[in-house]
């Protein structure tokens, strides 16, 4: 039994293609149904170049309004009503202003569009209004303040019209409302003159009498006098208080002098008296003088006595000054402390009439400022009202026509050139989608990178599709038209089998399929074909007990085949049809036995193919189908490779990739898959396999090629 090995692709093989996104690929699923996509693209375009055509042609008139930045203020009282103009929300208010029912009411009436049978034909006035709607759009002009004003209808002279009544009606119902605004602003205002001109009267009413119960002429003046009278009072009662103070000092040290009994030098230097100073001074140069004569003369002497009779004198004097003095020191110092008494009653007097006059004026000064500030407001609100009564009739327009629509030639919907390219571009757009969706749901193998995605397994050929030919012709296509591009693609397949490395001592090649009518038989026997004109000893055995098909291809009668060898009637030897071919012997089945799966999993199969396995180069397999049966899954176990055939556009991937895995289970190594049935006429297949690598040569009478040769 030969080595098995597992169902992979070789290690160290290169990446495949498929493992990577490929342009190729992509360009040949496009082209595959292009011609769906084509379709689709052209009956969209021309569906919407028919569509514009059926509809009726609308033509738009705009005409332009300017929103001013500010009202004109030509006096103050617009601040009773302002508004901020450069307010995004301010802006916004007259473009939905413009586009509602009220507005198209007032266009509809100003204009006598009701009665104009072209503008809404066979409508109710409620109708009316809901398509007027419709036509209107409005959009702003990117910064500015220009508001455009679009009209659509099939009439151009009556979307000129209409146009420029909605403006001109809204710029009329813009200055109605701001006029309205301003009556009712002067009758508010008229309102709260009178309500502040009573408020006044009855303020000013309560200050007089105020006034007269107080007795007060006028309280501020009164105020003002018992204030200065208070500041005087309380300068007087500080001159007076310094006064008594120094006064009160004076007299202390007197009589502390004389409680003492001072020398009269003390006592003349405690009294600051002028005249007292000036006699003491006149005593003290007198006794100097005597004390200068007694040291001059003795005391008989006539100047001595004289001096000491004038020192006497003097003495008499200065004492009886000494006592003036401080009789008047004393009486100076009552007389100052009375003062001093007098003047704070009179200060404590005053300060009474001063409270008294304060507590007056909270009142009457709170009386008084609510009088001034009705007064204030009352002559505000009267100039106001004469501000407003002036400005009433002036006209302000906030809202400008700046530019009235016009009729205009040509319609704006429907544009054919437009709807014809939009319909280009929505049926590429579709068929692309269609394109890529029946692509998707198509779960059929279609290109050689899904096979070896989903398989993993690599492709080792493509055969391509063969037309109007019998079976037998289908299967010797390798030997009747060896020249030929199937016949080429064979031999590729070929070379690929023999030249994979791992593949060199693999004798037994089973090939196999998903399900029947994939062209397993086809392959095989054109396979076996090109290895015998490749000079290798082949055997092809057919191993479908169930449908074969080599005999149909030989076209040889034959009364005994491959299960009459497994039931030991015969030897293979006996049984086994020398093709025309050189080096080619086919063991066919000629009839279906009764238990096909005992037969291939009995010991006599695998001493057959044990025996051929010494006598051919190589033995190829035609096995039944993978699903449905189990022949191939018993006849797993007496290969060496297994060759997998899906047929272009038949072989659903779910069922391939099920067989598959039941081959990669049993171990077996497979060697790679064979795409057949492509059909090359087909624009999308011919540039895709090209691509890939189809390449076909033809004979010529100068070169011919040889049948038993590659």
């Amino acid at each position: 039994m030969p080595q098995k090995t597992p169902y992979l692709a070789d290690e160290n093989r290169e990446a495949s293609p498929a493992e990577a996104f490929d342009g190729h690929e992509l360009l040949a699923i496009l082209m595959e149904r292009a011609w769906i996509g084509a379709t689709i693209a052209i009956v969209v375009c021309l569906f919407f170049w028919l569509n514009a055509h059926r509809q009726t042609p609308y033509y738009r008139s705009t005409a332009t309004l300017m929103v001013e930045a500010q009202i004109p203020k030509f006096m103050n009282y617009q601040d009773i009503f302002s508004f901020n103009t450069r307010n995004l929300e301010y802006f916004n208010t007259h473009l939905n202003a413009l586009h509602s029912r009220k507005m198209m009411e007032a266009a509809i009436r100003a204009g006598g569009f009701a009665e104009r049978s072209g503008f809404t034909p066979g409508l109710s006035d409620a109708d009316q209004v809901e398509a007027a709607l419709r036509m209107v759009s409005i959009e702003p002009v990117e910064k500015s303040r220009i508001l455009a004003l679009s009209i659509e209808h099939p009439d151009p002279q009556m979307a000129s019209d209409f146009a420029n009544a909605l403006a001109r009606a809204y710029i009329q119902q813009d200055l109605d409302e701001r006029m309205k605004a301003s009556m009712q602003a002067i009758e508010w205002l008229r309102e709260r003159s009178e309500e502040y001109r009573g408020k006044m009267e009855k303020g000013l009413l309560q200050l007089q009498e105020y006034r007269e119960t107080t007795e007060s002429v006028s309280l501020e003046e009164d105020q003002n006098i018992v204030i200065a009278k208070l500041k005087a009072l309380n300068s007087a009662l500080t001159t007076a208080q310094t006064e008594r103070i120094d006064a009160e000092a004076q007299w202390g040290a007197v009589q502390s002098q004389n409680e003492t009994n001072d020398s009269l030098p003390a006592l003349a230097a405690t009294l600051q008296e002028f005249g007292f100073q000036e006699t003491y001074k006149v005593w003290q140069d007198q006794r100097r003088k005597v004390i200068l004569l007694r040291q001059r003369y003795k005391e008989g002497h006539p100047d001595l006595q004289q001096a000491v009779a004038e020192e006497k004198n003097l003495d008499d004097q200065i004492r009886l000054a000494c006592g003036s003095s401080v009789q008047s020191l004393k009486s100076r110092y009552e007389v100052l402390k009375k003062r001093e008494a007098s003047l704070q009653i009179a200060l404590r007097d005053q300060e009474k009439l001063a409270f008294e006059l304060d507590r007056k004026l909270v009142r009457y000064n709170d009386m008084k400022r609510n009088v001034e500030a009705d007064k204030e407001v009352y002559q505000a609100v009267i100039a106001r009202m004469k501000e407003a009564n002036l400005s009433g009739t002036m006209p302000m327009e906030i809202i400008r026509l700046v530019e009235e629509a016009r009729p205009t030639q040509t319609p704006v919907r429907p544009n054919p050139v437009r709807a014809l390219v939009r319909g280009a571009v929505f049926g590429l757009v579709l068929g692309l989608g269609v394109i890529f969706f029946l692509h998707y749901a198509d779960r059929r193998f279609r290109r050689c990178e899904e096979v070896e995605r989903i398989l993993e397994v690599p492709v080792l050929g493509t055969i391509p599709l063969i037309e109007s030919k019998s079976i037998k012709e289908r299967g010797m296509v390798a030997h009747l038209d060896h020249a030929g591009e199937v016949a080429e693609a064979f031999r590729s397949l070929r070379v690929s089998l023999t030249m994979r490395e791992g593949d060199r001592g693999a004798d037994v090649l089973m090939v196999t399929s998903t399900h029947a009518g994939e062209g397993k038989s086809l392959v095989s026997t054109n396979l076996a074909i090109s290895f015998a004109q490749d000079q290798k000893r082949t055997l092809l055995i057919g191993a479908d007990l169930r449908r074969p098909s080599l005999q149909k291809i030989l076209e040889r009668e034959s009364l005994r085949g491959l299960a009459e060898v497994l039931k030991g009637e015969c030897s293979w030897r006996e049984v086994r049809i020398q093709h025309e071919i050189p080096g080619l012997d086919v063991l066919p089945t000629v009839r279906i036995p009764s238990r096909p799966t005992e037969l291939l999993g009995s010991r006599q199969f695998a001493d057959l193919i044990r025996e051929v396995r010494g006598e051919y180069d190589r033995v190829i397999i035609d096995a039944p189908p993978m699903l449905g049966v189990s022949d191939s899954l018993i006849l797993l176990s007496n290969v060496d490779s297994v060759l997998f055939v899906v047929r272009y556009a038949v072989t659903p991937r779910l069922s391939a990739h099920r067989a598959a895995k039941l081959i990669r289970e049993s171990g077996i190594r497979s060697v790679g898959v064979v795409m057949n049935g492509v059909n090359m006429k087909s624009a999308a297949n011919y540039y895709y396999y090209r691509q890939y690598g189809q390449y076909t040569y033809t004979a010529s009478k100068n070169n011919p090629v040889s049948p038993s040769g590659s």
